[in-house]
């Protein structure tokens, strides 16, 4: 390696692209690359380490700093960096297996070498680049798909790269909607179905022969099978057929194969002394894999209180699952394979990143879903809640604009499913972003009603309470959410909900360690994070509170306090408070 190789050096030649360290860019052709700070934190810490093997403790030490995360936080990044690099067969960053990742440089006589031809060409277009020729490459899909979070990505920039990526996809060979091919995908599920199905195979009983355990048995069957297909999001077969093929003595798997159903949830009752235990597992009925398994214990003197509540908590986990297991899926689909139902389970992936780009993308998947299947009621509801986002968080000076169109994307979806607990929701939520608080209480009612296990409605009625209602049933509502759904997607709004609660009761201790706990989730977005600084404020810890502050300011420029005070619609005297919080703190 040369001197002018030497990764020490301020710009380094990364085949077609460069890193220039000294202004922190990745060029490509002399043009800033657009990319995430980790994904740079990540390239200039192998740069550094170039040609040796660097652990991922190594990587999370310096990269992360520390925090605790996940091994696909880093695969995602590195998948992220190669696509940033064109490196999608792997030959510049490298897998070591079982130890880690290797960066090649090599030296300007080895580049040259290799790279004559392609410095002379003509740089690729855009359409070049996001294939014109085919199918969606890997590559072009990561480009695509994966969520932004750089502050000065965020906004009008942003949006504007999302909607260019998409009309690019438009004009493929393959689009995303509107094709035969679109039109003619095919199932990823074994059971062949468009929704993804479950069977809840009736529990065993180990050494019970009391007649009254069998009745709960049955009762629990059935409660179960109800509360799931109250959440209206899998096919669910019905308790006698399951019953009557209990008694054939299939195995779960066979069973599954002989209903034509993707998942399966069985489990067994048994005494523990004067304790019943339930234990349940489902099950992925393609290799049988075990998606949860979980243990419920009771006394046994409160079995007639018990059983409908714990066919609820049985029922959310079987919904939360099945969905996370069919958006997996929908994420790792060729875009143009996608049915409607994973056309929407990939949007939902997006939107609950809280990113405007993500929700720009996943605007565009819920589309491509009603196109494909106009009479699916979840895509419209999803669709309103992208606009809802656009009203509340990233565009609120087009506050009434986004709320009518959430709110007529809503009314759709409840006139298409009347029964559709989300669709109520969805409409609760726009109602009360155009103003109509009391109509909008009723409608999240309604959904809750039609399905008492729906977490996202209990949260619902949390965040309209919390600013413009009544704030100890908001803290009592996010509690219940929380207890339904504890590892919830919007577990970060709930506790940022929870804490403008106590925010507004005058517990501001409080409220200030629910909104920290907020700002740690890795979708927690500017007003969680808002929150966070008006609560820390309220508490007298001014110089965290300013800390953060800056945070907020530089990646929601366009979003100002007066915006979010008055986009959530609060009383005169909490608006008031607000406002003297913002200000001590520098908000602006």
């Amino acid at each position: 390696m040369r001197e002018a190789d030497h990764p020490d050096k301020a710009v380094i030649r990364l085949g077609a692209y460069a890193l220039d360290r000294e202004r922190g860019l990745i060029l490509n052709d002399g043009r800033p690359v657009d990319v995430r700070a980790r994904t740079f934190s990540l390239l200039v810490f192998l740069v550094e380490h170039a040609n040796r093997v660097v652990s991922r403790d190594e990587i999370f030490e310096v990269v992360w700093k520390g925090l605790v995360v996940t091994d696909d936080a880093l695969t995602q990044t590195i998948r992220d960096l190669r696509n940033v690099l064109g490196d999608e067969r792997a030959t510049l960053i490298k897998t070591v297996a079982k130890r880690g990742y290797m960066l090649t440089l090599q030296s300007q006589d080895q580049a040259n070498g290799r790279g004559n031809d392609r410095a002379s060409a003509e740089p690729p277009t855009r359409s070049q680049n996001l294939g014109e020729q085919g199918p969606p490459s890997e590559a072009r899909l990561d480009l695509l798909l994966t969520p932004q979070v750089d502050a000065d990505l965020l906004g009008e920039r942003s949006l504007r790269r999302a909607f260019d990526l998409l009309v690019d996809e438009s004009r493929s060979t393959v689009p995303l909607v509107g094709s035969t091919q679109a039109a003619e995908a095919q199932s990823a599920r074994i059971s062949g179905r468009d929704r993804p199905a479950v069977a809840v195979l009736p529990f065993a009983l180990e050494g019970i022969a009391s007649s009254h355990l069998h009745v709960l048995r049955d009762g629990l069957l059935r409660d179960i099978i109800r509360d799931v297909a109250r959440l209206r999001t899998v096919f669910v077969i019905a308790a006698n057929s399951l019953q009557a093929l209990s008694a054939v003595g299939l195995s779960r798997l066979e069973a599954a194969r002989l209903l034509r159903c993707d998942y399966v949830c069985a489990g067994n009752i048994a005494l523990d002394g004067s304790i019943l235990r339930v234990d349940v597992e489902l099950i992925a009925a393609d290799d049988g894999h075990v998606l949860f398994s979980e243990i419920f214990s009771k006394p046994l003197v409160s079995i007639s209180q018990f059983g409908q509540t714990l066919a609820g908590e049985i029922a959310t986990l079987v919904a939360g699952e099945v969905n996370l297991a069919e958006r997996n899926i929908a994420v790792r689909r060729p875009l143009h394979e996608l049915d409607a139902w994973q056309a929407y389970h990939r949007g939902l992936w997006h939107m609950h990143m809280f990113t405007g780009q993500d929700n720009t993308v996943a605007e565009n998947l819920f589309k491509a879903a009603i196109h494909l299947d106009p009479h699916f009621a979840p895509p419209y509801t999803s669709l309103s809640f992208t606009h809802f986002l656009k009203a509340y968080l990233f565009d609120p000076s087009h506050l009434s604009e986004e709320g009518r169109i959430a709110h007529h994307l809503a009314a759709r979806a409840v006139e298409i499913d009347p029964h559709d607990p989300t669709a109520h929701c969805a409409l609760g939520r726009a109602l009360w972003i155009v103003g109509a608080r009391e109509e909008a209480i009723e409608a999240l009612e309604c959904a809750t009603v039609l399905s008492p296990s729906y977490a996202f409605g209990h949260y619902s009625r949390a965040f309209i309470q919390a600013h413009s209602g009544d704030a100890e049933t908001a803290i009592q509502a996010a509690d219940h959410a929380r207890e339904l759904s504890p590892f919830d997607p919007f577990l970060a709004p709930n506790q940022a909900v929870r804490a403008v609660s106590l925010l507004r009761l005058g517990r501001a201790e409080e409220a200030a360690r629910w909104a920290l706990r907020a700002t740690l989730h890795r979708n927690a977005h500017a007003h969680v994070r808002r929150v966070a600084v008006l609560s820390l404020t309220a508490a007298g810890r001014i110089d965290e509170a300013r800390q953060l502050a800056q945070v907020v300011n530089a990646e929601s420029p366009e979003n100002g306090n007066e915006l979010f005070i008055r986009a959530n619609r609060m009383r005169p005297e909490d608006e008031k408070l607000l406002r003297e919080l913002g200000q001590q703190s520098g908000l602006r």
